[in-house]
């Protein structure tokens, strides 16, 4: 896995959801300035499987959304947090993109001038967990994991890659192990 992140305070508790890249739904506590608590639904072995609860056991606002499972799947993670890393006061927004639509922003929904602003692109379904710091009364961190880029992942067709072509025709690419 390829580990991205996080962003936000370098405080807190360590959360991790590493290897889970079926994500069916996602539950957000948050306040109009902060992130409060941050859950996941995933599809593990055949079965609906919701994750921990990261963040506060408490909610000003809730919202829950249930993908469109498995048509619908994240795309982009993006939000914002306030301060430098070292002096942050943790995630202040967030929101979740996917191939159908976009759910939030959740916090804060005008940055602020010492708001740091983020972006995770999800490409290819390469998605492959999160992971976070949390103290007792907020989501302090996110970021994600990302599946490695195995060459039997790649298809030529017609010749073409991202930043250059090659000449021929369609090709499938095989994992050499």
């Amino acid at each position: 896995m390829i580990k991205v992140g996080p962003v936000g305070s370098n405080g807190g508790s360590i959360w991790e959801e590493n290897g889970r890249s079926e994500v069916a739904g996602i539950f957000v506590s948050y306040t109009e300035n902060r992130i409060q608590s941050l859950q996941f639904l995933f599809y593990e072995n055949g079965k609906f499987v919701q994750s921990n609860k990261h963040g506060s056991q408490f909610s000003e606002n809730f919202c829950a959304h249930v993908f469109d499972y498995p048509s619908e799947f994240l795309t982009s993670i993006s939000g914002s947090y306030i301060g430098d890393g070292y002096l942050s006061t943790g995630l202040d927004a967030i929101k979740f993109n996917t191939n159908e639509g976009s759910y939030g922003p959740f916090g804060r929904t005008e940055p602020t001038s010492s708001s740091k602003q983020f972006n995770f692109q999800l490409r290819n379904r390469l998605f492959g967990g999160f992971h976070g710091t949390m103290s007792p009364s907020a989501v302090e961190s996110i970021g994600i994991y990302l599946k490695p880029v195995v060459s039997s992942m790649i298809n030529l067709k017609g010749g073409s890659l991202k930043g250059g072509s090659l000449k021929g025709g369609s090709q499938k690419v095989k994992d050499e192990k």
